[in-house]
C-alpha cells in the first residue's frame, strides 16, 4: 500500500465525532489494527508504518478526541474516556477484536484500552509510551506540577515551513529523499495556516495545554497491573546509554521503572529498541510495522 490508496479512503466520524479513516483487509482472517496517535498529531501520522504494513490486515488510523477532526467533540480528554471513543469506532465498524497499538499519549489510551475492554483487544502495541506517564514523575516528589507542566508546554507558533523540515527532518536522522517525503506527508495534518502567516498546530494551543492537564491525571501502574491481552512494549533509547554514559532524567528514569512493572508478567513483551528517539514510528516506519504484524498474528503460547 501506497499513500494515494490509503489516502483515497475518506475520513469518516462516528455520531459523537470521532474521525477515523478506515482500509478493509485484503485477508479477511487477518487481525485488523487500530492506530491510536501521540499528543497533538493525528490519524495520519502513521503513515509510512502503514505503508510498510501492506494492505493483508484492515487498518483503521483514529484522531483522537481535540486533534484533526475529531476537534469539535464534547472536550473530555481523559485516557478513560478517549479510549471510550476507540470503542465506539469498533462498533460502528463492526470490528469485534483489534490489535490496538499506541505512540506515546496514545499509548496510554491503548493501554487503558487493552486492560479495561480486553473482550475488544486481541493484543496491544506501546511504542515509547503508555507504561511511563508525566503521573509517574510526579510520584516521585522531585517536581511539581506547576513545574512539569511549564516543561511540557510547546512553542505556539507560527512556524515557518522550514522550522517545520529542520524539526522533524533533524541532521541525526539518515533518511532517503523518499523517507524525508513521506514523514512531512504523515505531519500534514498536523498544522494549519495560521491567520496571518506560518503554520500553528491543528490542535491549538489551548486545546494542547488541556489534553495535556487531563495526561496528568492517569497513571497507568493499575491498568498495567490488570492487562491480561498479549502485550508488547517498546521504548525508545538514547543511544548513549547503551555505552554506559549517565544521561539520567525524570523520564528516563520512568522509562527504567517500566521494567520492574511488567516483571513477571507472561503476558508483556518489553524491548528497549537503542537508538530509536520518540518519533520512531516515522523514522523507522519498517521495524515498528514488523512489531506490529508480529503481535498481530493468531498465536498460541508464550510471547516472543
Amino acid at each position: 500500500m501506497n499513500y494515494a490508496p490509503y489516502a483515497d479512503y475518506p475520513l469518516s466520524t462516528t455520531h459523537t465525532g470521532v474521525a477515523f479513516r478506515y482500509a478493509p483487509a485484503r485477508n479477511l482472517d487477518s487481525v485488523p489494527i487500530v492506530l491510536l496517535h501521540g499528543l497533538s498529531q493525528q490519524g495520519d501520522y502513521w503513515w509510512p508504518v502503514i505503508e510498510s504494513l501492506g494492505s493483508e490486515r484492515a487498518i483503521v488510523s483514529i484522531d483522537l478526541n481535540g486533534h484533526g477532526e475529531s476537534r469539535r467533540m464534547k472536550s473530555d480528554y481523559q485516557v478513560s474516556s478517549v479510549s471510550k471513543d476507540c470503542v465506539s469506532v469498533l462498533d460502528l465498524l463492526e470490528i469485534d477484536q483489534a490489535c490496538v497499538v499506541g505512540h506515546s499519549w496514545g499509548a496510554s489510551v491503548a493501554l487503558h484500552f487493552a486492560a479495561n475492554f480486553a473482550d475488544r483487544t486481541h493484543s496491544a502495541v506501546l511504542v515509547d509510551g503508555g507504561a511511563f506517564t508525566p503521573a509517574n514523575i510526579l510520584e516521585r516528589g522531585s517536581i511539581s506540577r506547576e513545574r512539569l507542566r511549564v516543561e511540557l508546554t510547546p512553542p505556539k507558533g507560527p512556524f515557518a515551513e522550514s522550522e517545520l523540515r529542520a524539526h522533524y527532518l533533524p541532521p541525526g536522522i539518515d533518511l532517503s529523499v523518499a523517507e524525508q517525503d513521506s514523514v512531512m506527508q504523515a505531519i500534514g495534518r498536523t498544522y494549519q495556516t495560521a491567520p496571518s502567516a506560518g503554520l500553528v498546530t491543528t490542535i491549538g494551543f489551548e486545546r494542547h495545554m488541556a489534553v495535556l492537564d487531563s495526561f496528568f491525571d492517569y497513571n497507568p501502574d493499575s491498568d498495567l497491573e490488570l492487562i491480561t491481552v498479549p502485550s508488547w512494549i517498546l521504548i525508545a533509547c538514547d543511544l548513549n546509554r547503551a555505552t554506559g554514559t549517565d544521561t539520567l532524567d525524570d523520564w528516563a528514569r520512568a522509562k527504567d521503572d517500566v521494567d520492574g512493572k511488567v516483571q513477571g508478567k507472561m503476558n508483556i513483551a518489553l524491548q528497549h529498541w537503542y537508538g530509536a528517539v520518540h518519533d520512531v514510528p516515522l523514522y523507522w516506519p519498517d521495524r515498528v510495522a514488523d512489531l506490529i504484524a508480529h503481535a498481530a498474528q493468531r498465536r498460541r503460547g508464550r510471547l516472543t
